[in-house]
């Protein structure tokens, strides 16, 4: 791949400037336009998908009301069925199933078909009827009665006695209904409900209200928005009670097993015979009917597959028109740049000043004065790098002139050392002695690299110094992992925070007996760290959050923290430097992390890198 990314890259180098322009033009104009045709169709398509989903979710909803509307109907007039007072009365009476009389039974049969008639004449929709026993003369009416063993040969027989029996209501399948007289009977849905008489005893009897599946097709049907979708209501045996294409219905159940239970609020992807389908599903609680409607993918790039087709001609259109406009600026503007490379090989030739015809103006005229303006700049650079030079050989010579000044201190300290020796004054001759020390590793000859053992040594010093003020009270424990004090560190970096461990202990209280300070130096991967630790008056984490806002310390004990951590930071990054732990009344311990380098890799850091 990248051999083949760096011929490419080649070839294009070798070619006229004219095609570079042509290509540098046309070429993400293209790419921009194909993005936004792509993302605008993608953005169309998903509208168009959205809008069809929309159609569907509200012909969806408008076939579960209309649906849940003839449920509540059709269970309104079985409670007005079984609230009729004579039919009540008939039922309270325990012998009007029993007649014998062909009278007595024709006047039950007028009188509880002016109850059905009634009923239909306000619902013209339902059919309502009720069973009977089979010797009664009118039992094989089948329109408004309907004879008892109808109902004992049916293979749900048993299942409907159990849930009419605790009053809840049963649902049929699709069953042939209508008056024997006309000879033409219609599937219909039935929903049954057992009633009684009025005081709850006495005789019952199974009423029925139906519905066509004309009906429910009807409503099906309008709950399908695409030409190849399928809707249909489907109840808890898994008879499919209604669908809007009975054609389509072939084709999808030939593909595999339909959906048909539970409930799915959005709609979800369905796989069928390799073919992608989106589909919902309700269940409709009281008749434990499922209303499902499925949709396939292929309907969403049916519907678009037109308008792609047409926004491609017209891409192809646009991209044609491009690439000539294109063609024709190239031509243009590559005169133009073939004048600036003159100009800049005359640069390349010593030339730092260029005269710009005054025809040349627009934006590639900006370019030659810009480019004149950047020489010019460059000439002055040039001056500015030469100034600054001398300014440093300058400075180097102050610096060297400056190191002859400790050489005065370091000969007296020596001189006060000889007399102390003379007069017989350890003390005095010691304490000289470490004073020398101090200032010798302090000022280090200019240079801030030392080594472990040399900034060991000065905080022995400092310490020493420090207890002919305290008698002897500053116990001082220095813990160094072996090889560690032949790396470096920058100086005067443990000294700071020893001064400080003794004015904010010993120093602020005197009853205190001994001020113990130690120090550890250690390695941790690549890291040096030392960790100075102290039994002081220790401090709130909220003077801990603020220590290096201020220093920790007056200016004449020493750098402070603050100093320190800058310096740190400074030479190694902002990874490295300093970190407080305190608690107040236990004491303070300060961590400070150093890169581990030996003195000749720090002194490549600090003074060839800079």
């Amino acid at each position: 791949m990248k051999k083949i990314w760096s011929r490419m890259k080649n070839y294009f180098k070798r070619l006229p400037m004219r095609i570079k322009l042509i290509v540098s033009f046309s070429g993400p104009m293209i790419l921009i336009f194909i993005l936004l045709l792509s993302c605008s169709y993608m953005l169309i398509e998903k509208r168009y998908e959205a809008q069809i989903i929309y159609s569907a979710d509200q012909s969806f909803e408008q076939a579960v009301n209309f649906l849940e509307s003839h449920l509540q109907n059709m269970n309104y007039i079985l409670e007005l069925v079984g609230a009729d007072r004579e039919l009540q009365d008939m039922l309270e009476e325990g012998n009007y199933l029993t007649r014998q009389e062909a009278g007595d039974q024709w006047r039950d049969y007028w009188r509880i078909n002016d109850i059905m008639t009634s009923l239909e004449l306000s619902n013209k929709m339902y059919q309502c009827g009720i069973y009977v026993p089979d010797s009664l003369v009118y039992a094989y009416n089948r329109y408004h009665f309907f004879p008892e063993s109808d109902l004992q040969k049916k293979p749900y027989y048993e299942e409907m006695c159990g849930r009419i029996n605790q009053g809840l209501l049963y649902f049929t399948g699709l069953e042939r209904s209508g008056p024997e007289l006309v000879g033409e009977k219609q599937l219909r849905v039935a929903m049954l409900k057992k009633i009684y008489g009025e005081a709850g005893s006495g005789s019952s009897c199974i009423a029925r209200v139906s519905v066509s599946s004309d009906e429910l097709e009807r409503i099906v049907a309008n709950s399908d928005v695409t030409q190849k979708g399928i809707s249909y209501l489907i109840n808890q045996r898994g008879e499919i009670l209604a669908a809007s294409s009975q054609e389509n219905l072939d084709e999808l159940s030939g593909k595999g097993s339909l959906p048909g239970h539970g409930r799915n609020s959005s709609w979800q992807e369905l796989r069928m015979g390799g073919s992608a389908y989106l589909y919902r599903q309700r269940k409709l609680e009281q008749a434990e009917w499922t209303l499902v409607s499925i949709i396939p993918r292929q309907d969403f790039y049916r519907q678009t597959y037109l308008m792609g087709m047409t926004l491609i001609f017209f891409s192809v259109l646009i991209v044609l028109s491009i690439f000539l406009i294109s063609w024709l600026l190239g031509k243009y503007y590559s005169k133009r740049l073939v004048t600036l490379n003159t100009k800049m090989k005359q640069v390349q030739d010593g030339q730092l000043s260029l005269e710009i015809p005054e025809e040349e103006s627009d934006e590639i005229g900006e370019l030659f004065r810009s480019f004149s303006y950047m020489t010019k700049e460059l000439r002055k650079l040039m001056l500015e790098q030469y100034r600054l030079g001398k300014n440093v050989k300058s400075a180097e010579l102050r610096a060297l002139q400056a190191q002859i000044n400790p050489h005065f201190l370091y000969n007296t300290l020596d001189l006060i050392n000889w007399e102390a020796m003379d007069y017989n004054a350890p003390e005095i001759m010691e304490l000289a002695q470490n004073l020398a020390q101090f200032y010798r590793i302090s000022l280090n000859k200019g240079r801030q690299i030392v080594r472990v053992r040399e900034e060991l040594n000065h905080v022995r010093a400092y310490v020493r110094i420090e207890n002919y003020h305290f008698d002897n009270a500053i116990r001082l424990e220095i813990d160094a992992q072996e090889g560690v004090e032949e790396l470096s560190c920058i100086n005067i970096i443990l000294q700071p925070f020893v001064e400080n461990a003794i004015m904010y202990s010993i120093a602020r209280v005197p009853d205190m007996v001994e001020c113990r300070i130690r120090i550890s130096a250690v390695t941790e991967g690549k890291d040096l760290i030392f960790c100075i630790t102290d039994n002081g008056l220790g401090m709130t984490a909220e003077q801990v959050a603020h220590i290096f806002e201020e220093n920790t310390c007056e200016v004449s004990h020493g750098y402070g923290a603050k100093n320190v951590n800058f310096r740190i930071k400074l030479c190694y990054g902002e990874e490295y430097g300093v970190f407080y732990e305190s608690q107040v009344g236990k004491g303070t311990t300060v961590t400070v992390r150093l890169p581990a380098l030996t003195p000749e890799e720090a002194e490549k850091i600090l003074y060839i890198d800079s």
